[in-house]
């Protein structure tokens, strides 16, 4: 389309349910979920405003998806938020300094390479639930996140966590978490907060713990060849041992700085564990809530004797609906951020230059015209061809196009093992009001509460028990 007609197309309009757009901050503050149904509530595309971002542009159609991840993602950028977040590492760096990362790094997620994980999947999970008591009340998302991250430092990094120790890398990797906070988001980014001041230390001590990693393993590592930068996804060395010795390899600054290395860890540490959490802490709510689906998970995986292999995987079916519906109806990743780098037109409507642009996975997700019921979580929808009945991008919880996650195997692998672990040898109920009856381990209750800044999870104050199978 040629730029006098682009100039013609009307703007995105300010939908009527937010209100006058110097209201949308405080609008989007207390519930920024119930702010973003609102904005899209009748519409694929939606303008809205918050200080300190600006105008964000809100699209949520699959085909809206398939022109900025596809066909026309050299016209969008990464948000600036990445850069703040993660640095020049993968979830943000851009052109030939992404692509020559993402070459570096994706052998070390192939099948292979992610099979020869397993065991060690297997004994971090097992681990981590055995510490567990016999009717122990347990903060589910906060588990969930120890368990995974204990999973990545062992399979990617090397090296085994304390079962109840190093609480600064707990800390500090939740910490990314704040820049995004609804209190302080909308905002001008020069107010002080006190979530940004959180996420200022947190990322200071999470650059830290990745510098101190990447020198022992500088010390422990034999240097390449000149100029040999073949990485082997089948040998035993760690992801980090393999950057290093890359790292150390002559004339290839261009691939590695130091600080590109530092901050491939960082990137590795939050986006390696933090989703997958949220994905089984959400899981295993369902499955507690839900009685008849328990009975079906637990003769599915009571069938299968751990540790897990890669070939028990294929059998996980229930289990794997389980995920792939919970990614569904609350995917950790609700919304996919973009800058336009030029005035361009999407679906007849004008988007500016160098405007926030947010593609609405939750909205997709949730929408009526490609999934029956969309607010019901029913992971028996999965059982038919209904991946190939609905649209590219009608499912989406890994993004898309070149910039698909490129863990996206490495985490659906995990959560299926840490959930037949976990109710194999586990039955979680939910921690019942003080007026409500037990019975037989049952609670009814309401939707889980969720909390949404950088990713969609359980609220970390929702807690269930623990019981002995």
């Amino acid at each position: 389309m040629k730029e006098r007609e682009i100039q013609d197309l009307p703007l995105p309009p300010y939908p009527d349910e937010i209100g006058h757009p110097l209201t949308h901050s405080f609008r989007a503050m207390p519930d920024p979920l119930s702010f973003r149904d609102a904005t899209m509530n009748s519409t694929d595309v939606a303008r809205n405003f918050l200080f300190g971002t600006g105008e964000i542009y809100n699209f949520a159609h699959p085909s809206h998806f398939k022109k900025v991840l596809i066909d026309d993602r050299d016209s969008f950028s990464k948000s600036v938020d990445f850069s703040i977040a993660f640095g020049n590492g993968l979830l943000a760096s851009e052109g030939k300094v992404w692509q020559e990362q993402r070459k570096i790094l994706q052998p070390l997620f192939s099948k292979e390479k992610i099979d020869s994980y397993i065991s060690a999947m297997n004994e971090q999970i097992q681990r981590r639930v055995e510490s567990w008591g016999s009717k122990e009340t347990i903060n589910l998302q906060v588990e969930m996140r120890r368990l995974t991250l204990d999973v990545l430092f062992a399979t990617l990094f090397g090296e085994e966590l304390g079962i109840n120790g190093d609480e600064d890398i707990h800390e500090a990797a939740t910490r990314l978490q704040d820049w995004f906070a609804p209190t302080s988001y909308p905002l001008p980014t020069w107010v002080p907060t006190p979530s940004r001041h959180r996420f200022k230390k947190g990322r200071t001590k999470i650059r830290k713990i990745a510098e101190e990693m990447l020198d022992e393993k500088a010390q422990n590592v034999s240097l390449y060849e000149k100029n040999d930068l073949s990485v082997d996804p089948n040998n035993n060395l760690d992801l980090l041992s393999i950057l290093v010795k890359i790292r150390q390899s002559k004339n290839n600054d261009n691939v590695l700085s130091d600080e590109q290395l530092r901050d491939q860890v960082v990137t590795l540490i939050f986006a390696g564990h933090e989703t997958t959490a949220s994905t089984l802490a959400l899981s295993l709510y369902e499955i507690a809530r839900r009685p008849n689906l328990r009975r079906r998970f637990q003769a599915e995986i009571d069938n299968i004797s751990p540790p897990i292999s890669p070939s028990d995987l294929s059998d996980l079916c229930i289990t794997e609906q389980i995920i792939k519906e919970t990614l569904r109806l609350y995917p950790p990743i609700y919304i996919i951020p973009r800058e336009s780098n030029h005035e361009l037109a999407i679906d007849g409507y004008r988007v500016p230059e160098e405007v926030t642009v947010w593609l609405g996975v939750r909205q997709v997700h949730h929408d009526d015209r490609f999934y029956q019921d969309p607010k019901q979580f029913r992971p028996d929808r999965w059982n038919g061809n209904l991946t190939e009945s609905i649209p590219n991008f009608a499912y989406a919880p890994f993004g898309g196009g070149p910039r698909l996650c490129i863990g996206r195997q490495f985490s659906l692998v995990e959560a299926k093992i840490a959930l037949a672990i976990i109710g194999r040898d586990y039955l979680l109920t939910h921690q019942p009001e003080q007026n409500q009856s037990r019975g037989d381990n049952i609670v009814t209750i309401e939707d889980p509460p969720l909390k949404a800044d950088m990713t969609l999870r359980l609220s970390p104050e929702k807690e269930l028990y623990v019981y002995d199978r």
